[in-house]
């Protein structure tokens, strides 16, 4: 993956062909280098390990409190004294205590019920009695339900797996068939929307008019940008099924997702109930939850979140990197590609990661309190409104210049800030602005993982029916199967495809800073890559 330092200049902001030389020029940018193998920004990954044990210490701290708290005030129910009544008295949870300890205390009166057993309607030893009366078939019905449920979500998740790996090969095949589908759809569904709306409101009809236009428009401007398009996702998703592992490591970011969130909810919530001197059987606090507190716990759930995002996203940038300047390490299923791009990820590129991860973690969780300070309705609501349009735009932009800062880091192994410069620089100066806005390939990614989910959905539909299953009743057995298969499917099929994403952005750029390698080591991709330039700008290719 070493690379000349040789330096391309371009004068002008138009769009050039990275295919050939660049013309002289004040813009300079330095090609991509493989950099020596060091830990990078090493103090965010060490803080965030350092924010990991703070959350170990509050859930030790605090968790049990809690919990013997919450064991107390179930005991007590259960010996009918007297206090279920408080515990389930929503006056209680509401007034002077805020939105934070409102929601907390209905956390907390919630997990009492579930984890220790009461009830909100009856107590225990009532529903016992009925339990009695109902007989064996009470025990039956509600062994059949779990595992009813275990028997959908395997099928779901089978279903899923198959469907969405023979995506891939579709969209290898079909990829500029795809996303003119997507267009046509998006075009369709605004104007079914619409023509439903007129049925319904005037200012709903006018909204449905105006999307649209906006999807035809866009349709219209990006027509010509089809082919290459196509020829990227074409490329991108070759790179990832000739990597096929590396769907282990998006579902077990996944897993991790998921084991992070309970154990977040196992420090978080604790943290605040007892700093905010809570009592759940009175239903109130002696005070409002800690600004400060509240802001830390959101940064710390939502910069693991990102970490865990986007250590798979500069994993993926790594072996497409890999594909792209030395294939033969990169084109089995566990290739050595995979384990090594893994391997940095963790470890030399992981304090870049926790770098970029850190900011849009410390933005959204200002999105998060202001829109909860908005829902509260405590007033300014309009100011609470633009203050919070204008950070999710923040939002945004930080997360999509992380998108190829993150790509840098992947492939070249530089550090946050160095990566962020030098990927800016090379769009800047190849007159890239326009290309790496384009969605057409997200797209089409968007279209695959709602229409596996919805097939995904209709097979469990029809598992269900033919088997008898019934959740409570005919139509939850309905809606619980549709749910089941529909989530389901959308989760793994999107998880998968997110591989795709990430090997669409990383393509952009090794075309844009090395095309001569590609045609060396991929000729028919390159050549389509090649064809596909001079549709979209015929004028400067």
């Amino acid at each position: 993956m070493n690379a000349s330092n040789q330096p391309y200049r371009n004068s002008t902001m138009e769009i050039s062909d990275p295919s050939q030389p660049s013309p002289n020029g004040d813009e300079t940018w330095t090609k991509g280098e493989q950099q020596p193998r060091k830990f990078n920004d090493v103090a965010f990954g060490l803080l965030f390990y350092l924010h990991l044990i703070g959350m170990a210490a509050c859930a030790g701290m605090y968790a049990p409190k809690m919990f013997n708290e919450m064991a107390n005030i179930a005991a007590s129910i259960n010996n009918g004294g007297g206090g279920e009544r408080d515990l389930l008295d929503s006056s209680n949870m509401s007034g002077s205590n805020g939105f934070v300890t409102s929601t907390l205390m209905s956390w907390v009166v919630g997990a009492s019920q579930q984890i220790f057993g009461s009830s909100s309607t009856e107590l225990p030893s009532n529903r016992l009695l009925q339990d009695e009366e109902d007989g064996a078939n009470y025990v039956e019905s509600g062994l059949n339900d779990f595992d009813d449920l275990l028997l959908l979500l395997s099928i779901s998740a089978l279903v899923a797996c198959i469907i969405s790996s023979l995506a891939l090969t579709v969209m290898i095949r079909h990829a500029r068939g795809m996303i003119v589908f997507a267009l046509v759809f998006n075009i369709l569904a605004s104007l079914v929307f619409t023509i439903g709306a007129f049925f319904v409101s005037p200012f709903a009809a006018i909204m449905g008019i105006l999307m649209v236009a906006f999807n035809a428009y866009f349709a219209y401007v990006v027509w010509e940008r089809i082919p290459f398009a196509a020829c990227n996702l074409k490329t991108a998703t070759s790179a990832v099924k000739a990597n096929l592992g590396l769907s282990f490591v998006a579902y077990s970011s996944l897993i991790s997702m998921f084991c992070w969130t309970a154990f977040w909810l196992v420090s978080a919530v604790p943290t605040l109930y007892i700093t905010s001197g809570c009592d759940a059987q009175a239903g109130a606090c002696d005070k409002e939850a800690n600004g400060l507190v509240v802001f830390a716990l959101l940064v710390s759930y939502y910069w693991t979140y990102q970490v865990i995002q986007n250590t798979v996203h500069v994993t993926v940038a790594g072996v497409v990197g890999t594909w792209w300047f030395v294939p033969t390490e990169a084109s089995s299923f566990c290739s050595r590609a995979i384990g090594d791009s893994y391997f940095r990820s963790l470890t030399y590129s992981f304090g870049s990661i926790c770098l970029g991860s850190l900011i849009v973690a410390a933005v959204e969780s200002l999105v998060t309190m202001v829109r909860n300070l908005r829902e509260s309705g405590d007033g300014g609501s309009v100011f609470l409104c633009i203050a919070e349009c204008l950070l999710a735009l923040l939002r945004d932009i930080i997360e999509y210049f992380n998108k190829w800062a993150f790509t840098y880091v992947g492939v070249y192994g530089y550090s946050f800030i160095e990566a962020g410069k030098n990927v800016t620089n090379l769009f800047k100066s190849r007159g890239w602005t326009t290309i790496i806005t384009d969605s057409l390939a997200q797209n089409v990614l968007t279209l695959v993982s709602v229409g596996v989910g919805l097939i995904t959905a209709i097979t469990c539909l029809i598992f269900s029916y033919t088997h008898g299953m019934v959740f409570g009743n005919e139509l939850g057995a309905s809606a619980a199967a549709f749910f089941i298969g529909f989530t389901t499917g959308l989760v793994l099929t999107n998880t998968l495809l997110s591989l795709v994403s990430a090997a669409v952005n990383t393509v952009i750029v090794c075309y844009a800073d090395a095309p001569s390698e590609f045609r060396v080591n991929h000729p028919k991709l390159s050549d389509d890559m090649h064809e596909g330039w001079a549709k979209a700008w015929p004028d400067q290719f």
